[in-house]
């Protein structure tokens, strides 16, 4: 027996100092080249204060609960949506995880070692939809151990979730609840297709053991290996794949050939910023009378919107720069003075590049 610990205790440092070693060997490197891996940290540090907050708040109001079940066994907090961020809650959804792990990890590019040696929190808003059903709280936690056990891989997650409805002979009931109260989240749930796309199976199955026993990981790879969409679902999934190609023949549309009003170093700036909200609420218009807005697919769209913009702020910026070379200093500073000094077109509102940030104006 002593030997045993000896050699468990001589393994343990070998491992502390393989792990110094490589710090002390790329710590000059990250912290000349990698400023912005510490600003991301920063960022990733504030959302931690959050969710540290609320996992403490869930432990002494009783809301942490424990799902044991398909051979999983984790804990999860139900938190309300009162108390978590707009920001959270637009990225997330109704259920989001945090990894608690060590900066230095991440700092030397490690991510799958941070994720894999942190701890996590699991959170679901209980309430983020009314009377959300209490297999969706359990479906949404299994999505969230998803993230946690295939190390943040959102695509094997949604197969994870939907395997256990499956197996639960609940999944046309769960996807039918999801495409009624959340129906831009089940255009998402569908962004990449079916889901087939699967890393290499010696690579699952390496993500896998880490949070998983061999046995285990076996386990819950097959189910997200196996798992098949119901016809049923299928034809929805095609419904939606049509749409959103609509939708983004909408965007290049109307967005392209209103781009040509803007070129034109005869408008006030302030009719030209006019011209472009009116442009885009001219599309914007569109989707919203063909009743498309229940269909899109913010990862199939989001790109697309993204460029069709930085399109139409490039003939912005082109004129505004042809304006300053025909018009007197005194006359160009007066168009600014009317409109706040701009030199490109704003980011928010209906002229933001981020599509989840337009739909509410559809």
């Amino acid at each position: 027996m002593g030997m045993s610990m000896g050699m468990g205790l001589r393994l343990r440092l070998s491992t502390a100092l393989s792990l110094r070693h490589s710090l002390e060997m790329k710590l000059g490197t990250v912290l000349v080249m990698r400023p912005e891996l510490r600003l991301s940290l920063k960022v990733y540090k504030e959302r931690e204060n959050i969710c540290t907050k609320l996992y403490s708040q869930a432990l002494k109001q009783g809301n942490v609960r424990e799902y044991q079940r398909h051979g999983m066994a984790f804990e999860f907090a139900l938190v309300s949506r009162k108390d978590v961020p707009e920001s959270i809650k637009k990225q997330c959804g109704r259920a989001f995880s945090h990894c608690l792990f060590s900066g230095w990890d991440m700092m030397l590019g490690r991510r799958e070692y941070a994720l894999s040696k942190g701890s996590w929190l699991l959170f679901v808003i209980y309430d983020m939809y009314p009377e959300m059903p209490e297999k969706v709280v359990e479906y949404a936690a299994v999505h969230e151990r998803g993230e946690m056990i295939t190390l943040g891989n959102h695509n094997l997650a949604c197969k994870l979730e939907f395997a256990i409805a499956a197996k639960e002979k609940r999944i046309r009931w769960y996807m039918g609840w999801i495409e009624e109260h959340c129906p831009v989240q089940f255009a998402e749930a569908f962004s990449y297709d079916t889901h087939l796309e699967l890393p290499d199976s010696d690579e699952l199955q390496r993500l896998l053991e880490v949070f998983q026993s061999s046995e285990k990981a076996c386990y819950v790879r097959s189910m997200i290996e196996e798992f098949e969409w119901p016809y049923s679902v299928l034809q929805r999934l095609s419904k939606y794949k049509e749409v959103n190609s609509k939708i983004g023949g909408i965007i290049t549309r109307v967005l392209g050939e209103g781009s040509f009003n803007l070129d034109s170093a005869n408008f006030t700036i302030k009719n030209l910023l006019a011209e472009a909200e009116k442009v885009v609420s001219r599309c914007l218009e569109e989707i919203r009378q063909r009743g498309f807005k229940r269909y899109v697919s913010l990862p199939r769209i989001n790109a697309l919107w993204r460029d069709q913009l930085t399109a139409l702020d490039t003939i912005f910026i082109e004129t505004l720069n042809r304006k300053r070379q025909i018009m007197s200093q005194r006359d160009y500073l007066q168009e600014h003075a009317e409109v706040g000094f701009v030199n490109s077109l704003p980011r928010e509102g209906k002229l933001s590049r981020n599509f989840s940030e337009v739909l509410p104006f559809i």
